[in-house]
């Protein structure tokens, strides 16, 4: 077997998986629908929570303004988003979840490991977060919130992505998901590839466990069992 029939493809979540920004992404939201619409209202008992951005923003605008945003309102709303949300992420309660920055390392050391996203972040806002953490570099590549509202899809147009940009039909057998929420794991099902739960977001280990995940830690402070998880 050739060198690039063995490459591994790894699709990494972000919120709650490699970071967490406390409250940043919820508050940068609410001051967009008042900068656009003037209005002000709670948005707290929205779960965000393995969702996408483009869930949440209708969502929350069903909440605020009674109806969902048509075209040009979203892209509004997303373009003024875009703009507070690096405000937001310097005041926030940001930090690298356990291990991450040694994981990203060593995976990058590897010879035949692609690193990819997989969130529900728009892509825009996905880098944000990175570039705060300064992960940003690790990852060219991903599939978004922007790309769609329904995780499997992104999820698959991750895969896609990660096959083009490195010119090998690389199998669903070697591409890993990683992620902090049951849709997390329930995405990567549906596209057919592994996943691999980590316990660092607000689902319970029985909650990650009841999906079925092919492989669960508590974080990815063990960078060994990661290794030895995902066979390298």
């Amino acid at each position: 077997m050739t060198a690039k029939q063995d490459k591994k493809l790894f699709l990494f979540d972000i919120d709650s998986t490699l970071l967490r920004a406390e409250g940043a992404t919820r508050k940068a939201m609410l001051r967009a629908f008042y900068d656009i619409f003037r209005a002000k209202q709670s948005i707290d008992t929205i779960s965000f929570h393995g969702r996408t951005d483009p869930e949440l923003f209708q969502e929350a605008a069903v909440m605020i303004q009674g109806r969902r945003l048509d075209d040009a309102e979203y892209a509004a709303m997303t373009e003024r988003y875009i703009v507070l949300l690096p405000e937001e992420l310097a005041k926030s309660t940001f930090r690298l979840m356990p291990g991450v920055t040694q994981l990203l390392q060593h995976l990058a050391d590897e010879k035949n490991t692609i690193l990819g996203l997989e969130t529900g972040n728009l892509e825009a806002s996905a880098y944000l977060k990175l570039k705060r953490g300064d992960i940003d570099h690790y990852f060219s590549f991903g599939g978004f919130g922007s790309d769609s509202e329904d995780r499997t899809e992104l999820v698959r147009i991750a895969i896609e992505r990660g096959r083009r940009l490195n010119s090998d039909n690389i199998s669903n057998k070697k591409i890993f998901l990683i992620g902090d929420s049951p849709n997390d794991v329930i995405a990567g099902r549906n596209a057919g590839i592994n996943t691999l739960a980590v316990g660092t977001g607000l689902a319970t280990k029985e909650q990650l466990l009841a999906e079925s995940p092919s492989y669960y830690l508590n974080d990815l402070s063990d960078v060994d069992e990661f290794m030895k998880c995902v066979g390298l």
